[in-house]
């Protein structure tokens, strides 16, 4: 036999089977299968975990919006309690504490006097001196014997303002009651002019008039006094007047002056002035017997 037909037809080893790519393809598509099943199962909890190992999260949690907030309730207002001081209206009996003025016109002052009835005269320039107003009244009685006859002088003197520099009353042979004690109708003068000024700090004035007992009250620059005359027996001498001559008077007056502060409201102006009641003018009170030097 020819040699190349003997070595044509020797056999060859026989290689591997190879396996077809249609099996890895349906291998591949059924792991994949298997895997998808394992980690969606069971509300893809191992899905979750393989997540969370490898660090991210596929499935980030759900924003829930908050439901909207209540409104909140109107807050009540705010209460304030003022102190009473602040809303009360100034008391007189501490005003002149701080500051001693005149809390009266002198035309004020007269109408006073005339409504307690004491008939002076108008607030009106004075006739020795036009820089000095003044209003007064005279009064006498008959003469009796070989005594004085009843009289009473009052006169409140200031500037043409209207404010008060000083009221003085004298009164000579007063009418007394089987007690000693003054007639109410002259006592209705001081009693006038104690209480219009509203100086409320002067206590025992008033009592020694009424037993016509001499007395003298100074306080913060106010001046009263009640004097019998020593050598004129039946004449008495009432003065009061306002000087603040002292240091801290005068640095009162000027921190407190009008100039600088707002006038403080009328205490007496909501209630009403509340006068004495008039009385009828004793028929012997007193005579004009003072000469016009009694003024002065």
């Amino acid at each position: 036999m020819p040699e190349n037909s003997s070595s044509a037809n020797a056999k060859q080893p026989v290689g591997k089977p190879k396996i077809p790519v249609v099996f890895w393809l349906l291998l591949t598509i059924s792991l994949s299968l298997v895997m998808g099943t394992v980690l969606l199962s069971n509300d893809m909890k191992h899905l979750k975990t393989v997540g969370h190992y490898f660090g991210f999260d596929l499935f980030p949690p759900e924003i829930k919006t908050p439901p909207p907030r209540a409104l909140p309730r109107p807050t009540p207002p705010a209460i304030f309690t003022l102190p009473v001081h602040l809303i009360e209206p100034p008391m007189a009996q501490t005003a002149s504490t701080f500051l001693r003025t005149w809390r009266i016109s002198g035309p004020a002052m007269c109408a006073a006097l005339r409504t307690a009835g004491i008939q002076t005269s108008d607030w009106a320039a004075a006739s020795f001196n036009a820089d000095t107003f003044e209003c007064f009244f005279e009064h006498s009685g008959k003469r009796e014997k070989d005594q004085l006859p009843n009289s009473v002088f009052v006169i409140v003197r200031g500037d043409a303002a209207g404010t008060i520099n000083n009221m003085r009353v004298k009164i000579i042979n007063p009418e007394t009651d089987q007690n000693g004690q003054l007639d109410p109708g002259i006592l209705r003068i001081f009693e006038t002019m104690l209480q219009q000024p509203q100086w409320l700090d002067f206590h025992e004035t008033l009592n020694a008039i009424k037993n016509l007992r001499d007395i003298k009250e100074d306080g913060f620059g106010a001046n009263i006094t009640f004097t019998r005359e020593v050598l004129n027996a039946g004449r008495y001498n009432f003065t009061l007047s306002l000087d603040a001559t002292s240091g801290p008077q005068k640095r009162t007056r000027n921190y407190f002056s009008g100039r600088i502060w707002l006038p403080s409201p009328d205490p007496m102006a909501e209630t009403g002035s509340r006068q004495p009641e008039s009385v009828s003018k004793p028929a012997d009170a007193g005579a004009p017997a003072e000469s016009p030097q009694h003024r002065r």
